[in-house]
């Protein structure tokens, strides 16, 4: 059913409660006023009309409600009301024989009908025409002919007429009528094709809106991994430039601060055999540190690091990290410090807010640890390096170069003001001991003494070798007569050393010359010259024994 249609209804219903009303008007003067039927006795008499009155307002109250309420409308169902609303007026006009009334109504009808061109309308103008001819063939039969008769003659006749001449007589241009009606239509569907094409739109507007926005996303993304690329690359060529290890954590434990925000940084180490971590830096205080990391408490963290996992928690409590107990921690992230050869430990960051890493954050993070992994491999390795270049291959003690690098600054950072003392020592017959037993045996005594002083040395001190069978202990912080009383412990400490391959037994002996600087000598040259001089002395005094340098070359036994 199209809008015009709907639209004429509506006009209809407004007529058609007109109609309604001036029909309660006619028949309350016809009976009370013309008739003089004062009284309501005769209910025949007033139950046609009542019905028909009734079921018109229902009918009309029914159709306003039916197209204000927009319900979509069948054109067999809307033809089916028509006829309906077109009989009720039709046979009520006829029972009641209001044939002038009903003359005026019809041709409202007919009009109406036309223009909305409900199909059968002929149909309803015979019904009409079969009304009065009934009627009609009653008042002859009762032999009641009157003038009223003569009219529904009249009334016939103009219908008849009216059915043959339709197509001809038209109370308007039926031809504007249909080009109204055509562009009525035309514009009707253009209007519904523009509704569609909006619709159609709308519906692109909101799937560019929402490109839009996965774009401004994607964008965001983009810059952010971008800042992330470039924060990484510029922390890489720190980091691979870094080869001191407490530099390299400080460092990065600055960095991860500054740049996610973060409260608390802490990065723990393993140590040699990976039994537990311990916190090689943090920006928590000591007490902070000792009290949260011991080792009950980080059970966790040591299972992470081994197990080299990745990760955050957003929403954490002392039950499941009892390390954070104390502090207002309410969030975590954690990456494990691991390369393919090794595991070094963990770095962990803490924030005083739940729900505040992401996703994003965990990647900077691990991408921080995997450089920072790297760096500590690499800083293993040159440990190593230096290690194997620093220290002499079959004794393990450290090598001729190292020991000059450690006196020249041990020299240079004392500048006179604490003593430096030197113990340059030999094994006693040594060629005499080679030539009975073999050269392997040899390298069995040489090992042995050495293994010897350095049990017996302080902590700090080194032993280094400094020819075929002479080594040299570098004695920090001590004076001559203070480095003779360790040097003698050495001394018989080897003496009393029994040293055994395979078959072979025995023992050996060694003789030291100690030097002091800055009483002995101002440089490193004349430091080793002078206790080689004091070492000289010892083997010229009966050997297996200890010779401190005297400049005036009184020697002390």
């Amino acid at each position: 059913m199209n809008s015009q249609k709907i639209a004429i209804e509506r006009e209809y219903i407004k007529v058609s409660w007109f109609l309604i009303g001036a029909i309660v008007i006619y028949l309350v003067f016809d009976r009370l006023v013309i008739e003089k039927a004062n009284n309501f006795s005769s209910f025949s008499d007033w139950l046609v009309p009542f019905i028909f009155l009734l079921v018109s307002v229902c009918y009309n109250f029914f159709k306003q409600w039916l197209f204000d309420s927009n319900t979509e409308l069948g054109e067999e169902i809307y033809r089916y009301l028509k006829f309906f609303e077109v009989l009720n007026f039709v046979f009520f006009f006829g029972y009641e024989r209001l044939f002038d009334l009903m003359f005026v109504v019809s041709l409202i009808f007919l009009f109406y009908l036309g223009k909305i061109k409900i199909r059968g309308i002929k149909q309803i103008v015979l019904a009409l025409i079969f009304s009065y001819v009934f009627f009609i063939l009653l008042d002859f039969l009762s032999k009641d002919i009157s003038m009223e008769v003569l009219k529904n003659l009249f009334y016939i006749l103009f219908y008849i007429f009216w059915i043959y001449n339709i197509e001809k007589f038209e109370l308007v241009d039926r031809t504007s009528v249909y080009v109204s009606e055509a562009r009525a239509q035309e514009m009707e569907e253009k209007l519904n094709n523009l509704i569609e094409s909006n619709k159609a739109k709308d519906t692109k507007i909101k799937e560019l809106e929402r490109e839009i926005s996965y774009l401004r996303e994607v964008n965001k993304r983009l810059n952010i991994s971008l800042g992330e690329f470039f924060n990484l690359q510029e922390i890489s060529k720190i980091i691979t430039q870094i080869l001191d290890t407490n530099e390299l954590l400080k460092f990065v434990n600055d960095v991860l601060i500054g740049v996610t925000g973060v409260d608390k940084s802490s990065i723990l180490l393993f140590n040699r055999d990976k039994t537990e971590l311990y916190v090689a830096f943090s920006n928590l205080s000591e007490s902070d540190q000792k009290e949260s990391f011991k080792q009950e408490n980080i059970q966790w963290l040591k299972n992470v690091a081994l197990n080299c996992e990745n990760g955050y928690r957003n929403r954490v409590n002392p039950k499941e990290c009892p390390f954070i107990a104390g502090r207002a921690t309410k969030s975590i992230m954690y990456a494990s410090l691991s390369t393919k050869n090794d595991k070094y430990g963990i770095i962990l960051l803490e924030h005083v807010f739940e729900d505040i890493f992401t996703e994003d954050n965990l990647r900077f993070l691990t991408s921080i640890a995997a450089q920072v992994s790297i760096a500590l491999e690499n800083s293993s390795l040159y440990q190593q390096m230096r290690s194997m270049a620093m220290v002499d291959g079959l004794t393990g003690a450290y090598n001729r170069i190292y020991l000059y690098e450690v006196l020249e600054t041990e020299i240079e950072n004392s500048k006179g003001r604490y003593p430096i003392s030197i113990a340059l020592f030999d094994v006693d017959n040594f060629k005499k001991l080679n030539d009975t037993y073999g050269h392997l045996f040899g390298d069995k005594v040489l090992q042995t003494i050495v293994k010897v002083a350095k049990e017996k040395i302080r902590k700090g001190d080194i032993i280094a070798r400094y020819g075929g069978e002479e080594f040299i202990i570098v004695f920090t912080h001590l004076e001559s007569s203070e480095a003779y009383k360790v040097v003698e412990r050495i001394r018989r400490a080897i003496e009393n050393e029994t040293i055994e391959d395979n078959l072979v037994q025995t023992k050996v002996t060694v003789s030291f010359g100690i030097a002091s600087y800055p009483a002995h000598a101002q440089n490193v040259k004349d430091l080793i010259k002078s206790a080689d001089m004091a070492m000289y002395r010892a083997k010229s005094s009966g050997k297996n024994c200890t010779v401190i340098y005297n400049k005036e070359m009184g020697m002390k036994i």
